[in-house]
């Protein structure tokens, strides 16, 4: 799809990344998962996953597609979040700090 032209629903996308996405009606969407979707026959839950069997994410072949239960436990989200909000905690309170000694300096920011 050229540059500058509005996408139709269908048309497909690879990202720098290797990822290809697919143009539907609501936004782009990753085509692995509308494949697994299409071959689940309902929509992937929140506590799915999909992968490609052999890694290689241009092999988009239903037989490479796996849907599997995620393997993070809601308790390993919640430990993970809490120290990613501990993280920007401390660096918004060193940006604050900053901002505070070059305003005590009379310093623009």
């Amino acid at each position: 799809m050229p540059r500058g032209q509005a996408s139709k629903v269908g048309d497909t996308n690879v990202s720098d990344n290797g990822y290809h996405y697919m143009r539907i009606e609501k936004g782009w969407k990753l085509t692995h998962h509308i494949i697994a979707e299409e071959a689940l026959g309902r929509s992937i839950s929140a506590d799915e996953t999909v992968r490609f069997a052999d890694g290689d994410r241009t092999n988009l072949s239903p037989d490479n597609i796996v849907v599997t239960q995620r393997k993070t436990s809601i308790n390993g989200r919640i430990a993970a979040l809490e120290a990613k909000i501990m993280e920007l905690t401390d660096e918004r309170d060193r940006l604050i700090a900053i901002r505070e000694k070059a305003s005590a300096g009379k310093e623009s920011v």
